[in-house]
Formats: structure tokens, C-alpha cells, sequence
């Protein structure tokens, strides 16, 4: 793995907080910024919900659910919450800035993973990427050999109870930030 990507995956999550910081920082939310971004961020962590139910990582390939439609849906949702953050923000050049950052972040990051997936599920894996977009969402005409069923039991050991609250803390976040700039 070259450097500049090993450091990129490992720091993800840090990373990604920078990108929600800025967010943050230079917000000027609006009722009606607040009212659609919150739609779209709930939305979001609708569609991490759903692919939580449907993965057991490094164990065995998704390829039902929301994965008939993405191999990282999980990176979908996510990038659809930073669309809601960034629509709750009210502010075009730092959201293009954050949306940028992710896509930076996250591309060479799932092409590392489809080589991780390639090593672990080989010609499985290939069959199903054959057919299913990477990032975008399509109807890829995919069919899970055995699909699975949705399992609760799965979301909740991907603590998406936990994120969940996030998505609440982050919404309240944007609220005070419009209270103080308003009051």
C-alpha cells in the first residue's frame, strides 16, 4: 500500500471528523437549511442501517440487500449524511470543500478494499463486481445467489444504535449553531 494511502485508511475516521468539523465551523444554518439537511442526513442513516444489517465484515461477501445496488453502501449513506450536514451548514464553498475531502478520502479507500475483498472471496468477489457499481447506486439487475435476510442482530453489533444518537447530536449541533447566530 503506498504511504499517503496507508495513512489515509488508518486515519479515516480522523480524518473524517476534520471534514464534519469544518462543517461545523463555518455554518450558517438556516430554518429552512436546517429543515432539508436534517431530512437528508436522516435519510442517510437509513441507508447505514439497512447495509448494517446485511454485512459480516471479512467473514462473508454482502451481496443482498442494499448491496445489489452498491458494493459500499455503507460509503453511500455516509456520503448522503454529509450532504445533509453539509445542506444544515448553508455554506456552498465550504460543502463542495467537505464533499471534495470525502471523495478524496474514500475513493482510494474502497479501491483499497475491493483488493482486500479480491484476496478474501476471489472469484465470488468478481462475479458480483462485475455487476454492481462500486459507488453509485443502480439497479444492477444483480440477484444474490443466497440472499440474506435482514438481521437486527448485525445492526446492533455495528453499533448503529450508537450512530444513531450521533445523527441526533449532530442535528442538535446545527440547531444551536442557528440559535446562537440568531438570537
Amino acid at each position: 500500500m503506498h504511504p499517503a494511502l496507508g495513512f489515509i485508511y488508518h486515519h479515516r475516521p480522523r480524518l473524517t471528523i476534520l471534514l464534519a468539523l469544518a462543517v461545523i465551523g463555518f455554518a450558517h444554518p438556516t430554518i429552512e437549511s436546517l429543515i432539508w439537511g436534517s431530512i437528508v442526513l436522516i435519510l442517510g442513516e437509513i441507508g447505514r442501517t439497512w447495509a448494517s444489517g446485511y454485512i459480516e465484515k471479512n467473514a462473508e461477501l454482502a451481496t443482498s440487500g442494499p448491496y445489489c445496488f452498491s458494493r459500499n453502501p455503507l460509503y453511500v449513506a455516509n456520503f448522503i449524511m454529509f450532504i445533509g450536514c453539509c445542506i444544515m451548514s448553508a455554506n456552498v464553498w465550504v460543502g463542495v470543500a467537505v464533499l471534495l475531502g470525502y471523495l478524496v478520502i474514500y475513493i482510494p479507500i474502497m479501491k483499497h478494499e475491493s483488493e482486500h475483498m479480491i484476496h478474501l472471496f476471489g472469484d465470488q468477489y468478481h462475479a458480483w463486481a462485475a455487476k454492481v457499481p462500486m459507488f453509485f447506486p443502480w439497479p444492477s439487475g444483480w440477484v444474490a445467489p443466497n440472499p440474506k435476510k435482514y438481521s437486527w442482530q448485525l445492526m446492533r453489533e455495528h453499533d448503529e444504535l450508537f450512530h444513531m444518537l450521533g445523527v441526533v447530536a449532530g442535528i442538535a449541533i446545527f440547531i444551536g449553531i442557528y440559535w446562537f447566530q440568531n438570537s
